[in-house]
């Protein structure tokens, strides 16, 4: 028998549990498998596993007053059944109520039969009384307000409470769990913004350009999924956040330079760049995971790259004697705790520790270390992460400088004037400032 969207969403946020798989690949296969892309109902599936996600520490906060028991040692299955229920009762008018507690009950009965009375007695008993759920004060206590109202880790709400002040946190966290903008980067070797834009239009997409980035797009309203098109299969697009794009212009590189990606995963800026460059140069794509690196050739395919190769390595060690000073530049997008992300990534925030916020600083600093080395005299050397967070960039690259003397970080905010700088000539992007991703990026320049 079919599975319900209902019971397919509890599934899958169990497998986003359970292991270290993101929701979105997860959403992406099953909507293949089941053939559901583009519907009605593979919409809902996707916005309810979103959206409990976004909203997993508000729904915990209230089903946990509902609970005379030991929430935190609840079977996750069950939590997931109550969640996706509660989170329906009260973010969405999709179903009737009894409609969608009958269901919740339906799908305990099949996977964890004795949580049947449970499920109907909390779902049932905040319908009762759905008034009576209290939040903390955002006046008395604004940590635990954010953390519990805006769904976000005590602890991580606690960090940017120090770095950010109340307000700003608070902006921040309720922008993570808004909807992301659909963010595609035209390819440049084969059309151009205006060009595309006239075409999506043509077949009803409604679109508009990006504030920042003169290669990127916006899309809403879809009547299609776009990776369903002609235009994703000819290679005119390829899909990433804005901030990811204004990475590349801090890169900058020209025609026929040499250019090394350290982590260049699936090749995101990688192709950006080799756009920016004309399909004229080299670029070396290096990354530790092999699957990636065969995306990656998949990608530059595509999209009609061929200045591009791939290599599997890890800069957690030292690069080969050949990569040493031959490269005008070289790009680290260093693996992080990804808290820029966290509008496309709700999950990440359940996942992320306190203590693994060390690690990845540690990682950072040996792999940028490493990566510069490649750097040539006079050559740029750039480290970017899609962290909010200190401690993974300026603290970073104040680490890096204290070893290297002979690198020093370049303003180019007189350069770029239209992207996002702070004073120090770091980019700095923030959901709830810019819409998009938050990342960081600093240039710097090997002087000898």
């Amino acid at each position: 028998m079919k599975k319900t969207i209902r019971r397919q969403t509890v599934d899958i946020l169990n497998s986003v549990s359970q292991s270290e798989a993101f929701a979105g690949n997860l959403i992406d296969a099953h909507l293949d498998q089941q053939n559901l892309s583009g519907t009605a109902d593979g919409r809902l599936l996707t916005h309810l596993v979103y959206g409990v996600l976004r909203m997993q520490g508000h729904l915990d906060w209230i089903i946990s007053q509902f609970y005379r028991g030991d929430y935190a040692g609840m079977d996750e299955n069950v939590k997931n059944i109550l969640r996706t229920g509660l989170y329906q009762l009260k973010f969405s008018e999709r179903l009737p109520a009894f409609a969608v507690v009958n269901e919740a009950v339906k799908i305990a009965k099949e996977t964890t039969p004795a949580a049947a009375g449970l499920t109907n007695a909390v779902l049932r008993s905040y319908l009762r009384n759905p008034d009576k759920i209290s939040f903390p004060s955002f006046d008395q206590n604004p940590d635990l307000y954010i953390a519990t109202f805006h769904s976000h880790p005590l602890w991580l709400v606690d960090l940017w409470l120090n770095i950010y002040g109340k307000e700003e946190t608070l902006a921040l966290c309720r922008a993570n769990n808004e909807l992301p903008p659909l963010t595609i980067r035209i390819n440049t070797l084969k059309i151009s913004v205006h060009d595309l834009m006239e075409k999506l239009k043509a077949e009803k997409f409604s679109c508009i350009k990006t504030r920042f980035s003169p290669d990127g797009i916006n899309l809403s309203d879809s009547p299609t999924p776009i990776q369903k098109t002609i235009f994703y299969k000819e290679g005119l697009l390829r899909f990433q956040d804005e901030a990811a794009q204004l990475v590349s212009y801090m890169v900058g590189p020209q025609d026929g330079e040499n250019v090394l990606d350290a982590c260049s995963g699936t090749g995101g800026k990688t192709l950006h760049l080799a756009n920016m460059m004309n399909n004229c140069g080299r670029i070396m794509a290096l990354d530790c995971d092999y699957e990636k690196i065969t995306q990656l050739r998949k990608e530059a395919a595509r999209m009609g790259v061929s200045i591009i190769e791939p290599v599997q390595a890890d800069l957690k060690y030292r690069l080969p004697a050949e990569y040493l000073r031959k490269f005008d530049h070289v790009l680290v997008d260093a693996p992080c705790s990804g808290t820029g992300t966290l509008r496309r990534n709700p999950e990440i925030k359940w996942r992320l520790t306190a203590s693994s916020l060390d690690e990845f600083a540690k990682s950072q600093t040996s792999i940028l270390h490493n990566a510069s080395d490649a750097v040539k005299k006079g050559g740029h050397l750039i480290y970017c992460t899609c962290s909010v967070l200190s401690l993974e960039n300026e603290e970073v690259i104040r680490h890096f400088l204290t070893d290297h003397p002979d690198f020093t970080v370049l303003n180019p905010s007189t350069v770029f004037s239209e992207i996002p700088m702070d004073n120090r000539g770091f980019l700095r992007t923030y959901p709830h400032r810019h819409s998009m991703d938050g990342f960081f990026c600093a240039l710097l320049k090997r002087r000898i």
